[in-house]
């Protein structure tokens, strides 16, 4: 009981502390957000999962989340970068040399990750994706984040 209390309790900060993410961008920022949106390929967290579960392929996944939002818990995969937007063009080259790398690109909310998968095209990369709806739409569907306690789900009421 404690344990579902505790979870609840991050759960909760981690929702709190978001909230800044889902403020309504002015409207040239949404048309930069849809122009992203509209020119790499979006990943729904059911095909990300499968990818992450049942890919031969390397996938590497890029969190580009604010170190604040990283603590609430991560996407489990094998390759992770974890690389905040304001940093990802001046330091992506050095994590990820190969251009034709698998990347799928991570944010709370599926905004930032699609303009980061826009610029890693920009910059050349050739198989650059985004998680729609990111993290948020990750536990919603029912997948789970890894957290220092263990994984975190996001229970639904049927």
């Amino acid at each position: 009981m404690k344990k579902q209390i505790f979870i609840y309790i991050i759960f909760s900060i981690f929702i709190g502390l978001n909230i800044y993410a889902d403020k309504i961008p002015t409207s040239e920022v949404q048309k930069l957000i849809q122009k992203a949106k509209s020119s790499v390929t979006a990943i729904s967290p059911k095909e990300f999962h499968n990818l992450l579960e049942n890919s031969f392929e390397d996938i590497i996944q890029v969190d580009v989340r604010e170190n604040n939002e990283n603590g609430h818990g991560e996407i489990f995969s094998m390759e992770k970068v974890k690389l905040t937007r304001g940093y990802l063009e001046f330091n992506i080259e050095q994590f990820i040399p190969n251009k034709n790398k698998k990347v799928v690109i991570v944010c709370c909310s599926g905004r930032r990750s699609a303009l980061a998968a826009l610029t890693l095209k920009n910059l050349g990369y050739k198989n650059v994706g985004y998680l729609k709806g990111g993290v948020k739409a990750w536990l919603k569907d029912g997948y789970p984040l890894d957290t220092v306690y263990g994984e975190l789900y996001l229970k639904k009421d049927y």
